[in-house]
């Protein structure tokens, strides 16, 4: 069993969220660093030995090209060769957000049958034309390393083009592959169908997260960073009044750090906060 892994966050050009998520992977075990794009650029070597990639949320370039469109394109012309090296390799890559939305204009998902060079979906507007900031619950179906043993989650989304949108027949394939990560749906449990605000942006079939073929490469748009930790939760107070009824502890961990867990989980990674 290893000790720690190695994870490289980039950042760069308004992605904004790196902070947390490397603190989220350091707080399970690994270690790691923020990279500015460019420096990766200048020296890709770092993808040699990483054993996670992670792409934060943000706005990149503002947004202004389309949600993730001008930091991929950046990517492609730049270090598309070593990237597509790095997934090829037992490697583990995570884009939430801003990443979820590069990694899917890279082609990094849904990557059917292994094909990582074309473009298969769309993160477009949200439905209600607005920037939506909220508590979501998520139906988990995947076999992906990073989902494992997880059947629901309830983390925040914060974004203005969530939408998942694809052709009938990619659709069609990730149905059958099972690269259908998560799914919008209501409290209760049932599916979200599309009824606000439970689908936050009108994504089709519900759609939140989807998978590369192997399972590997996870885009997300909802934020697992964000909802680690009990007291981060918009239901806290309620969980922290029950609990102070009943006499019962409240446990630190959320929903969203079983994601990272499960990274440390893959490479045998000692968990330190956990020992």
């Amino acid at each position: 069993m290893s000790n720690s892994g190695n994870v490289i966050v980039l950042s760069g050009y308004g992605l904004n969220c790196e902070e947390e998520t490397l603190h989220a992977f350091k707080y399970v075990g690994f270690d790691g660093k923020i990279i500015h794009i460019n420096d990766l650029i200048n020296d890709p070597s770092d993808l040699k030995t990483a054993q996670v990639l992670a792409i934060p949320g943000g706005f990149s370039y503002g947004d202004d090209t389309g949600s993730g469109n001008a930091f991929a394109q950046k990517i492609k012309l730049a270090i598309w060769d070593e990237l597509k090296e790095f997934v090829s390799r037992d490697t583990l890559t995570l884009g939430i957000c801003n990443g979820c939305q590069i990694l899917a204009n890279l082609g990094l998902v849904p990557a059917i049958d292994g094909n990582y060079d074309e473009r298969k979906v769309a993160v477009t507007y949200n439905e209600t034309a607005r920037y939506q900031c909220r508590w979501i619950d998520l139906k988990i179906e995947s076999t992906s390393p990073w989902l494992k043993d997880v059947s629901s989650m309830h983390i925040p989304v914060a974004h203005g083009e969530g939408r998942f949108m694809m052709s009938d027949e990619t659709l069609l394939a990730l149905e059958s592959n099972g690269q259908i990560a998560a799914q919008y749906m209501k409290p209760d449990g049932s599916p979200a169908n599309n009824e606000f605000p439970y689908n936050p942006n009108g994504a089709i079939k519900d759609i939140a997260a989807i998978t590369d073929h192997s399972g590997k490469v996870l885009a997300i748009m909802p934020h697992p960073e964000r909802g680690m930790f009990t007291w981060q939760r918009d239901d806290y107070m309620e969980i922290k009044d029950q609990a102070f009824r009943s006499g019962e502890k409240i446990t630190e961990a959320s929903d969203g750090l079983a994601i990272f867990e499960n990274a440390a989980s893959y490479f045998g990674i000692q968990n330190k906060k956990a020992a």
